[in-house]
């Protein structure tokens, strides 16, 4: 019996030293914005260029979806992209750049000399008024 007790013992403080310093980290913001830097945020975007308007439309882990109002060609939809998400998270454009996924629906933009909390702040704030 003094085997198992010890078992159970060793088992509950593993675990429970674990999972207070995991899940503040990873369930405060959706995998789909990281920060890279103190001042650089990374955020995985599912773009969907040719709507009406432009709109932030979803944010989970796999990616922000945002509508586009340009067409995808030239780059055009690229450009309206990056004004649209500088100006929903409220820096200047030179600010903001697309890291990969020029000539793709699924990109990656950086933001520079801003948060993660505030990145974060921005989306939800721009998902709520959709």
């Amino acid at each position: 019996m003094s085997q198992a007790a010890k078992k159970g013992k060793s088992k509950n403080k593993s675990a429970g030293s674990t999972q207070p310093t995991e899940s503040p980290a990873y369930a405060k913001f959706p995998a789909c914005i990281r920060s890279l830097s103190p001042s650089s945020v990374a955020i995985t975007i599912h773009a969907k260029p040719g709507s009406k308007i432009s709109s932030i439309t979803e944010v989970n882990d796999e990616a922000v979806g945002v509508q586009i109002d340009a067409p995808a060609r030239d780059g055009e939809a690229n450009a309206a992209l990056l004004d649209f998400i500088s100006s929903v998270i409220g820096v200047k454009r030179r600010q903001v750049s697309i890291a990969s996924g020029s000539k793709s629906r699924d990109k990656v933009v950086i933001v520079e000399d801003t948060t993660l909390q505030g990145v974060f702040n921005a989306l939800n704030d721009a998902l709520k008024c959709h």
